[in-house]
C-alpha cells in the first residue's frame, strides 16, 4: 500500500479499516476541508465582482478616479456614493480581520503539525 499525503486519497476499503477516533477525526477533516474549498470559490466569486463592481464605476464615471485620470464624474449622489464606499469599506475590512483572526487562532503550522 503506498503512502497517502491527502485526505481524498483514502478509499472506502481503507476507511473501513480506521478505528472509531480516526475516522472521526478523518470526516471532521474531510468537512472542513470542504468548507475551505467553499470558501476558495466564494473568495475567488467575490474577487471576479469587485473587478466588475470597478469596471462598472469607471465606464460609467462614477468612480473618484476619473478626476484623476482628467475625466469629468457624472452626477451622482455623495451621500449614495459616501455609504456604498463606506459599506463595502467595512465588508471588506471586517472579512479581513476575521480572517487574520482565525490564521493566528489556528496557529496553522503549529497546530496541525502536531
Amino acid at each position: 500500500m503506498s503512502e497517502k499525503t491527502y485526505i481524498y486519497e483514502y478509499g472506502r476499503d481503507e476507511l473501513d479499516e480506521l478505528s472509531d477516533i480516526e475516522l472521526k477525526a478523518f470526516k471532521k477533516a474531510s468537512r472542513l476541508n470542504d468548507k475551505m474549498l467553499d470558501l476558495k470559490i466564494l473568495i475567488d466569486e467575490i474577487d471576479y465582482d469587485w473587478g466588475e463592481y470597478l469596471d462598472f464605476l469607471e465606464e460609467e464615471k462614477i468612480s473618484k478616479i476619473c478626476e484623476f485620470r482628467g475625466d469629468q464624474c457624472i452626477e451622482f449622489d455623495d451621500e449614495l456614493l459616501n455609504a456604498i464606499v463606506n459599506t463595502l469599506k467595512k465588508s471588506l475590512n471586517d472579512t479581513n480581520k476575521s480572517i487574520n483572526y482565525n490564521h493566528k487562532k489556528i496557529g496553522l503550522n503549529r497546530v496541525l503539525d502536531g
